[in-house]
């Protein structure tokens, strides 16, 4: 079994690529600088004093995946609410452990804030352990919750899992790719090779489910793992096929695509569905979060996310941050109950 990122799958081939990483959303609200001097003398910068300045949304990936698309839907209508400039920064690079580095070590005053989705960034925290504690990261809030599938290149005409699987064993196809080396999707993939017998010989690691995606329409790859967000845009363009759901309870974006477990498969949900969270720096003050959980919360309810929610299949949902902080802890429980991750490290190397 190897593994390579897309350099070196590239350089392998012989052809070249370059992906834009960042982008900015929001509009300025108005600077009324509302300075009147009437603080309550708590000394502890109480909600209406925050915030003052932009704040600094960081999606741990490239553009295109499924937190990027949920962050420039909800972002606009979060930016408008709070008077301030909302600036996504797309931070991808060692399986989304960059960007949340990023913001791990960023001062804790709410201005610095990440979007990752447990347990994909504590499963590659897990596997390339870092300096920060991501156990002791800020819970915000949490949004929505996203299955993951597996999609192929339409010119295949792959038809479903085990189609996909038999064209692998005879050699037909070769790679097969998702998220970086030693995130999550690389552990689902290895997961199914030993649980499935999905035997692909070769793993290629993206910058993100949007850049995974693409190559697989550009048929760099003929099949990878993404998120159902990440995915349906190619499907419905008809460039993507969807092969299979991961999730035993089905995928609400594709709901009539047949899961792993439906097809008599050994489930994998304990790593295959992601619960979508807001986090801030540890020791970030109560104040600065209410204010953005507050905002969130309300414009997961507006109609706009609703109707965007039912006409795509994405769910929207809110959640508290000790629900997001949750969400961490339980991955750090179960993860390594489930995986071997000197396996993972072992692949990913």
């Amino acid at each position: 079994m190897e593994s390579y990122n897309r350099r070196e799958l590239l350089q392998y081939a012989g052809a070249a690529s370059v992906a834009g990483m960042t982008g900015i959303a929001g509009c300025l609200g108005d600077d009324n600088g509302n300075g009147n001097g009437n603080g309550n003398g708590n000394g502890n910068g109480g909600g209406d004093d925050f915030p003052t300045d932009d704040i600094r949304y960081i999606i741990p990936f490239g553009e295109g995946g499924g937190t990027d698309t949920y962050a420039r839907e909800m972002v606009p209508l979060v930016d408008e609410r709070m008077d301030v400039n909302i600036a996504i920064e797309n931070i991808s690079g060692a399986a989304s452990l960059r960007g949340t580095g990023e913001m791990m070590y960023a001062e804790p005053d709410g201005y610095t804030i990440a979007a990752f989705n447990p347990p994909s960034t504590p499963v590659s925290e897990m596997v390339n352990p870092q300096d920060f504690d991501l156990e002791n990261v800020t819970g915000v809030c949490s949004y929505a919750s996203t299955p993951f599938v597996i999609v192929a290149n339409s010119d295949y005409d792959i038809d479903g899992y085990e189609d996909l699987m038999s064209r692998y064993d005879d050699g037909e196809l070769e790679n097969f790719g998702g998220k970086e080396r030693g995130g999550v999707d690389h552990v689902m993939a290895i997961l199914m090779q030993n649980l499935h017998g999905f035997d692909w010989g070769q793993y290629v690691g993206y910058d993100g489910t949007g850049p995974a995606v693409q190559a697989t329409i550009s048929d760099e790859i003929p099949a990878c793992i993404a998120t159902d967000t990440g995915a349906e845009a190619g499907v419905e363009s008809g460039d993507l096929d969807i092969v299979t759901g991961l999730v035993s309870e089905g995928t609400e974006v594709f709901p009539d695509v047949e899961t792993v477990t439906d097809l008599g498969y050994d489930n994998i949900d304990f790593i295959s569905q992601l619960q979508r969270g807001i986090y801030a720096p540890p020791d970030t003050p109560q104040e600065p979060l209410d204010v953005i959980a507050d905002v969130v919360e309300e414009v997961t309810e507006t109609d706009h996310m609703q109707e965007w929610s039912d006409e795509t299949g994405n769910i929207v949902q809110y959640g508290t941050g000790e629900e997001a902080e949750q969400a961490v802890r339980d991955a750090y429980e179960i993860i390594p109950e489930n995986v071997d991750l000197e396996e993972i490290r072992e692949a990913a190397n």
